[in-house]
């Protein structure tokens, strides 16, 4: 009987912890694997998976990574270059108010398989006045 008691016991405080230490962040985040990614003067153009192992293009201006001091605004993309096995990939995350900004992994090495030339860079001029990127999944 005292061994049930104590068990139980451990249960109720675990409980507890776990309730009061566990904060429910206020973003939704998703991952997606880029399959291409290409320099634009204007910003990058993505390449990404589907779920349906399609491909979906998004365009990412550089002002979003930007955050001018004066206005307040915040950034709404940030890049980190690395190496690791599972670049490259990004991270969208939304909130309340629908997106709020994006992450994207990429691998230093230009000469890597990832990174693209655009052949008529000028035909994508017109897609990166944007406010919200054109997800797809």
């Amino acid at each position: 009987m005292k061994k049930w008691v104590i068990i139980l016991s451990l249960i109720i405080v675990a409980t507890i912890t776990y309730n009061t230490f566990s904060i429910e962040s206020e973003f939704y985040v998703r991952s997606v694997p880029i399959l291409r990614v290409y320099h634009h003067n204007q910003g990058f153009v993505v390449i990404y998976q589907t779920e349906n192992i399609g491909a979906h293009r998004i365009y990412v201006p550089y002002r979003w990574f930007q955050v001018p001091q004066e206005t307040g605004v915040s950034w709404r993309a940030e890049v980190v270059y690395g190496n690791s096995i599972e670049f490259p990939y990004m991270n969208i995350f939304w909130n309340r108010n629908g997106f709020s900004h994006m992450r994207l992994f990429l691998v230093n090495n230009k000469a890597h398989h990832s990174w693209g030339n655009l052949h008529n860079p000028t035909q994508f001029n017109d897609n990166f006045d944007i406010e919200v990127p054109d997800l797809r999944f």
